[in-house]
């Protein structure tokens, strides 16, 4: 390359482009999907209040996981400062592309949906929102690197963001009543300005670490390390070295999900309390929106719990840690410890407080259940476990899948299996009746269930021959797959009765449950032997 910005872009467009595909899959699965089930049963009406809210929801959502691919392939910002350039001349070229594919992105995407379903989601100003919000969270990620500012600024300006977003489809408080279909001349300066400040914020901020200039400390912080550390500074020491790895994967990956949940919690607190206090919206968030977010959370704690490499971009297993006095077997049931700890402590972190809230106000008479909407009432009691098996069953997958250190390969993977499953999705749309849609769309969900059973029978045998697992591991695993069965027999008896297909699938997540017993020591075997 002859200049310096034809170099930043040329890199930024071959580090990680795979994922960076995967990502753009990843953030047109939802809406994609979500839009085909409504569409498969005529409901979809672009002029409903509940399709606009939808469109807000999910073009960020979109936004938020495209941007993460597109800072994978930025890389962190650091490796640049010996470029000869500029501080501006290196933001610029940084910036300026990455805001090129974000506003591409959300331009394809919207234009695709309106192909596929005819919603009439706005072209223009959506896209020109995502590339300049992007802008401003990257420039306010380096602002803050590797300090405690970090999570507040980035939460604040995308909380200001998205507000600002979604006061152009109707009033601020309230229910959208329209598209953003007509961008205003002020809309088009506002979105200017951002672009402009996130530039000389990216700037001034990168200008100071570059000169290793450190941002003042958060005195939070600073608080909280010195009651944490109050005593004189002791050498710890360990009794083997199972023990101090279990206690350097608790501090550095613990602390992940339970950070996720309180600082989730403070946020939405603030939010409700600040812009809405209505007293149903809270209920219904704390204890029904918390736990179905709780997935959600299992899923970034798993591509955290799941690196074992030596940095957060190489999940290969590095050679100090794969030269550790331990199994792979001990290595494996430290990580399912940490991985157990974690989602227990995020779970308690908001059960605690949402029933408390839910049972006080209830009691009391302050809040009846009648104004809960009835099909939450029916099934309210199945959040608590469905909130507590969920993320670990998530994490923990994720995590014995990231284990094997072949990242690239299960990134490609996901990729043809989102095409492949769009391309049968719009192809049975056009060749098949309702009907038969149904009956081929349960065969898949029944095959795939069926697999995830027998793959982790296998799974098991191959752990158990290879000696990575001992029998009570075996005998632990069936007793819970038959307690959780038990479970489900008894629901279908005592409670409303479950469709066929939705019993069997849950009969595949109840395996996968248990299988990273026996998927987490062979993909730590398959990763420190590769």
């Amino acid at each position: 390359m002859r200049t310096v910005p034809s170099a930043l872009i040329w890199e930024m467009a071959t580090r990680d482009r795979w994922q960076m595909i995967l990502m753009v899959c990843a953030g047109s699965a939802l809406p994609i999907l979500l839009y085909s089930a409504l569409d498969y049963h005529g409901a979809i009406d672009p002029a409903d209040p509940s399709f606009m809210i939808m469109h807000v929801m999910l073009v960020q959502i979109n936004m938020f996981i495209f941007g993460a691919g597109v800072m994978t392939s930025l890389g962190p910002i650091k490796r640049l400062y010996s470029y000869p350039a500029t501080t501006s001349t290196l933001v610029t070229w940084q910036l300026v592309p990455a805001m090129v594919l974000v506003g591409l992105e959300m331009l394809a995407m919207s234009l695709a949906m309106n192909a596929l379903f005819d919603v009439q989601w706005p072209l223009l100003g959506t896209s020109l929102f995502a590339a300049v919000a992007s802008s401003a969270v990257v420039a306010t990620l380096w602002l803050t690197e590797n300090t405690a500012w970090l999570p507040w600024t980035v939460g604040t300006v995308a909380a200001v963001l998205g507000l600002w977003f979604k006061s152009r489809h109707g009033p601020l408080f309230d229910q959208p009543t329209h598209y953003w279909t007509d961008m205003t001349l002020l809309d088009g300066a506002t979105m200017v300005g951002i672009a402009i400040a996130a530039h000389a914020v990216a700037v001034y901020g990168v200008s100071r670490q570059r000169r290793g200039e450190p941002l003042p400390p958060m005195g939070i912080a600073a608080w909280i390390d010195r009651v944490l550390n109050s005593g004189e500074l002791v050498q710890r020491k360990f009794a083997s070295a199972t023990d101090a790895q279990l206690w350097a994967e608790w501090q550095k990956k613990g602390w992940v999900m339970p950070g996720c949940v309180g600082f989730g919690l403070i946020m939405s607190g603030l939010g409700w309390l600040i812009f809405n206090r209505n007293l149903s919206d809270m209920i219904e968030g704390l204890c029904f929106g918390g736990g179905a977010a709780m997935p959600m959370i299992g899923m970034l704690g798993g591509l955290i719990l799941g690196n074992s490499g030596p940095s957060d971009a190489n999940y290969a297993m590095g050679p100090f840690l794969s030269t550790r006095p331990m199994t792979n077997q001990q290595h494996a049931r430290i990580l399912l410890w940490t991985a157990a700890k974690s989602v227990m402590y995020a779970w308690v972190l908001w059960a605690i407080p949402a029933v408390l809230l839910f049972v006080s106000l209830w009691l009391t008479g302050s809040f009846p259940l009648l104004t809960i909407k009835p099909g939450i009432v029916d099934w309210w009691w199945t959040f608590l476990p469905s909130a507590l098996l969920g993320p670990w069953l998530i994490s923990t997958c994720l995590a014995a899948v990231m284990l094997t250190g072949r990242s690239h390969f299960f990134v490609m993977s996901l990729i043809c299996a989102f095409i492949v499953s769009l391309s049968v999705n719009i192809l049975t749309e056009y060749t098949l009746t309702q009907e038969q849609r149904l009956l081929f769309w349960q065969a898949v969900f029944m095959t795939v269930s069926a697999l995830a059973v027998v793959g982790t029978v296998g799974l098991f045998t191959t752990a158990r021959r290879r000696m990575l697992i001992d029998a009570p591991a075996v005998w632990v695993s069936a007793a819970m797959c038959g307690v959780l069965l038990a479970a489900l027999i008894t629901w279908q008896f005592v409670g409303p009765p479950l469709p066929p297909v939705a019993s069997v699938c849950l009969v595949g997540a109840i395996a996968l449950i248990v299988a990273p017993v026996a998927g987490t020591p062979l993909a730590l075997a398959w990763n420190r032997t590769r």
